[in-house]
């Protein structure tokens, strides 16, 4: 199912040429292994990494694609990917496009609360992108849905006990914010919002994208005061399969990386003359 994101990881690898360079080194690994077949469809997953891929080309020094068997364990290609870049100096990139949290990143279900490989990747002051489903809820890698994080999963990775995405109020207008970062973004209806008063009091400071009265948001992210850690859930609706005329998680995505992100300073990126953008592919299984 994959043969359109390899074809494209073929003609970037032969030298499209395209050239950016960094202030400092900044990489881009995407989790685009088995979705939840109900939020996010697998066909889906391919068209929103082949947007983001595409909408990304040359900003960072490196791009990595793991998807179905790169992701068991912690010493998986994702799980030591996940770690080589938890302290290395940068603030590197996660983006988990197809909404599940698999065992390279945190071992279901709530095996590792604290310390888990995800958690360390935050500490260590970096980024995580979430889209479609649940962050941190569950498991599809193999294709079968894993014993599930339930609520803990995120609450335990963001150190916010009782933290939660439930559905709750849901129909999202886009705020200033949203309209001066995230271009692509319309009003809509998720299904997992954050709830903004759980974040009070805690280390993370949240910005809301779009909003249902003055509590519920999505898009929104939040960045840690203390570590730096960011994570950013976006659109997160249960959408299988859109149109792709209406489908603008990729488009979305993409924004908020080349303009809030970079706006805020946290990955110091310039796109310039010298260098050139590195993708480097995990194993995509194609059906």
């Amino acid at each position: 199912m994959m043969e359109r994101v390899t074809k494209l990881c073929i003609g970037l690898a032969l030298g499209l040429g395209v050239v950016a360079t960094s202030a400092h080194a900044v990489d881009l690994a995407f989790y685009a292994g088995p979705p939840n077949p109900g939020w996010i469809s697998e066909q889906a997953v391919e068209r929103e990494t082949n947007d983001m891929v595409d909408g990304l080309a040359g900003i960072f020094d490196s791009v990595t694609i793991f998807g179905d068997g790169d992701e068991v364990g912690y010493d998986s290609p994702l799980g030591l990917w996940t770690k080589d870049h938890t302290s290395n100096g940068q603030k590197d990139v996660l983006i988990i496009s197809c909404g599940t949290m698999p065992s390279g990143l945190y071992q279901f279900p709530n095996a590792d609360p604290d310390g888990s490989r995800i958690e360390d990747y935050f500490d260590g002051g970096n980024v995580v992108i979430n889209i479609a489903d649940w962050f941190g809820y569950m498991s599809y890698e193999g294709g079968v849905r894993s014993a599930d994080n339930g609520g803990a999963g995120a609450a335990n990775i963001l150190d916010i006990p009782g933290q939660s995405f439930g559905s709750r109020s849901n129909n999202m207008e886009v705020n200033a914010d949203g309209e001066k970062y995230l271009p692509s973004l319309e009003d809509f209806t998720t299904a997992r919002p954050w709830h903004l008063e759980q974040f009070d009091g805690t280390d993370w400071d949240v910005t809301p994208f779009a909003l249902s009265g003055n509590q519920d948001a999505d898009p929104a992210v939040a960045v840690n005061s203390v570590t730096g850690g960011v994570l950013a859930c976006i659109i997160q609706k249960d959408w299988p399969l859109p149109n792709d005329d209406d489908d603008n998680r990729g488009e979305v995505v993409v924004e908020f990386v080349t303009n809030w992100l970079t706006d805020k300073g946290h990955l110091g990126l310039s796109v310039d003359s010298g260098g050139k953008l590195s993708t480097i592919w995990g194993n995509l299984k194609q059906e």
